[in-house]
């Protein structure tokens, strides 16, 4: 981590981050894809943060997360619209850069607790983490059986949002996070007289400007020597809100209920057990899922193993179920060469459409499987 001195005798600013890639193979429906791509066992980032002491208590920081690309140039800086006039359906195709497309906050930590703004982590994402061993990436189960939110490509975080923090009281916090819901878009979608096609006036802009969902998230925080546990409340209201990063999209008609739970217990020096339960539910359309997963991780000498099975019943009574393994062996303290794998039976239709464009393919087949073998850094 490299730190640079300011003005303030007090203010600090660090650089940090992960870089991983590796080979890749994703298997859906018996159509296979191999290639070199990144985050096979964790998330390529680069984060900028920032603090500075106020006396009295007080402490201000913040962070601004990159999640980057390791195998795409143009997944970083982003491709210029490209519109085809001579097709039928006028299609466009383009993409985004990447800066600033992680955590964004900006706290304020005090006797009474934290508060931060911007686009804050949920708590579930605690769940989730401390409740299996690979983390989002690939052998997590995160997209595949079980969600984070209820948004199609299940986002750890939401814009506008506010998180609170208290303080740790015997190994025992708790958290609210909030996100006001918008509703009262100023922009409206003009189709273009030359394409026909129309812009995104609820993507992003000044507040007002576009629809957005609500959130409200209660989170529980335990952690007491060799057990840590985090269960979260997620409510998210989508009703009478244009679809997020759509032009002209439906208006929703659902809210979303989503209760995670994380644990993990140290059982001896070489070995940690790992329990995630989640419930997912929707008030329209039945949705209604149960996921339970359980790991472990063996720990000798440079290597750590890891194992995952478990699945996800739909409403319906179909269930998905799924099996992760995956293996690190440390170079040093921050380096890693690893390997990971997991499969999926995805009888109730968990997988996202996040995960891949795989999981657009249509089929009979309900099998689904992805394998890594590749190098982590830490910085």
């Amino acid at each position: 981590m490299a730190t640079l001195a300011t003005t303030s005798a007090f203010a600090q600013f660090s650089i940090d981050g992960v870089v991983d890639a590796g080979f890749q193979s994703i298997n859906y429906k018996g159509n296979k894809v191999t290639g070199f791509a990144g985050n096979g066992s964790s998330t390529s980032q680069l984060n900028f943060r920032g603090k500075e002491n106020l006396g009295g208590g007080l402490m201000i920081d913040f962070r601004v997360e990159t999640d980057w690309n390791m195998a795409s140039n143009a997944g970083n800086t982003g491709t210029p619209s490209g519109i085809n006039v001579s097709s039928g359906d006028k299609s466009i195709n383009s993409s985004g850069g990447t800066f600033g497309n992680g955590e964004l906050r900006l706290g304020l930590t005090g006797s009474l607790g934290r508060v931060d703004f911007g686009a804050v982590n949920y708590t579930t994402l605690d769940a989730t983490l401390a409740g299996q061993p690979f983390g989002t990436a690939i052998g997590s189960g995160f997209r595949t059986i079980y969600v984070n939110d209820a948004q199609a490509n299940s986002s750890v975080r939401a814009d506008n949002s506010f998180k609170y923090t208290s303080p740790n009281i015997s190994g025992l916090t708790f958290t609210v996070y909030k996100v006001m819901k918008q509703t009262k878009a100023t922009v409206v979608a003009t189709p273009s007289a030359a394409t026909g096609l129309a812009g995104q006036p609820n993507a992003f802009g000044p507040l007002g400007a576009y629809d957005y969902f609500g959130v409200q998230e209660v989170g529980l925080k335990y952690n007491n020597g060799p057990f840590n546990a985090v269960f979260t409340n997620l409510t998210q209201d989508w009703v009478g809100v244009q679809a997020t990063n759509a032009s002209n999209g439906a208006a929703g008609t659902a809210k979303f209920t989503i209760n995670t739970l994380g644990m993990n217990y140290m059982l001896t020096n070489d070995l940690k057990l790992f329990l995630l339960n989640q419930g997912y539910k929707g008030d329209v359309g039945g949705k209604n899922n149960r996921t339970t997963t359980v790991s472990a991780s063996y720990y000798v000498g440079a290597s750590t193993w890891s194992l995952q099975a478990g699945g996800t019943r739909a409403a319906d009574g179909t269930r998905s179920s799924f099996t992760g393994v995956g293996v690190d062996y440390a170079l040093s303290k921050t380096t890693a060469l690893y390997a990971r794998s997991e499969s999926v039976n995805d009888a109730a239709k968990t997988v996202q459409p996040a995960v891949g464009s795989g999981a657009q393919i249509s089929g009979p087949d309900t099998k689904f499987g992805r394998t890594a073998f590749g190098l982590r850094m830490a910085y």
